[in-house]
């Protein structure tokens, strides 16, 4: 059996990882494109309108069908809150008095869950995720690429090239 040497060991790390590294730049960037619709954008206004009436409804233990109880957020987004209601509401650190509108920034990348008196449960939910920066990107392409990599190479440890044996020494 032929034994290779250190130099050929290191050869096949360095194309596995190659390979590997290829591999999960082509499939990452297939997710990220997959996913650019909702992520490649600018940050926006988000308008929440609190609807007349609400608070009879929160009162009677009915929900409000038109403001969801999660809201998923990117950071720098603004969720602009319209209170059409005759009563003033609160959510979170934003207070809206009846008819006016509050104002909250979304920055960080966080999930919330904030106190809110226009829903029965008396909390909203709020996922602000990060855009898809160039260091997640990377981070992508190396969660796969580098154990793809490094699986390729202990699977090419396997198979080593024969020994060639010339005409002469076969025995017949």
């Amino acid at each position: 059996m032929l034994i290779l040497t250190k130099n050929k060991w290191f050869l096949r790390f360095i194309i596995s990882m190659a390979v590997g590294m290829i591999f999960g730049f082509f499939v990452s960037e297939a997710s990220f494109a997959l996913l650019k619709e909702s992520d490649a954008r600018s940050p926006e206004i988000i308008v929440l309108e609190i609807p007349e009436g609400t608070s009879e409804r929160i009162a009677n233990g009915q929900s409000i069908p038109t403001i969801p109880e999660n809201m998923v957020f990117y950071s720098g987004d603004k969720l602009l809150v319209k209170n059409y209601d005759s009563v003033s509401h609160q959510l979170g650190p934003v207070w809206v008095p009846a008819g006016t509108t509050g104002t909250l920034s979304l920055e960080k990348a966080e999930k919330y869950l904030l106190t809110c008196t226009f829903q029965t449960g008396n909390l909203l939910g709020l996922d602000v995720r990060d855009h898809a920066t160039v260091d997640i990107r990377a981070q992508g392409v190396l969660a796969i690429g580098l154990p793809s990599g490094i699986l390729l190479w202990l699977f090419s440890l396997g198979f080593t090239p024969k020994e060639k044996t010339s005409l002469g020494s076969q025995a017949e």
